[in-house]
């Protein structure tokens, strides 16, 4: 009989997913970019239009990036020790 051994693995329980980077795996940048051609009329060329919508999506998750390091770092401060320097 064939023996296999089994691997326990070991997960960070304080690593979180972060929400900024659920958003932007789920974003399609071509479908922004069509919606926002089709928007002004065809009048904006595909290129135009791909980086307006790279422009959105990166202004966003800045966004949210900059709210989620904001609330960890008052969690931080709330939560663990303040040492000051001299």
């Amino acid at each position: 009989m064939y023996e296999q051994k089994l691997k326990l693995l070991k997960f960070d329980k304080q690593r979180r997913e972060k929400y900024s980077d659920n958003w932007l795996l789920k974003i399609n940048p071509l479908a922004i970019a069509e919606y926002i051609q089709k928007r002004d009329g065809s009048r904006l060329s595909w290129r135009s239009a791909r980086a307006m919508a790279n422009a959105k999506i990166l202004e966003v998750y800045r966004d949210l990036v900059l709210e989620e390091e904001q609330l960890n770092l008052q969690e931080e401060t709330i939560e663990g020790e303040w040492n000051e320097r001299k």
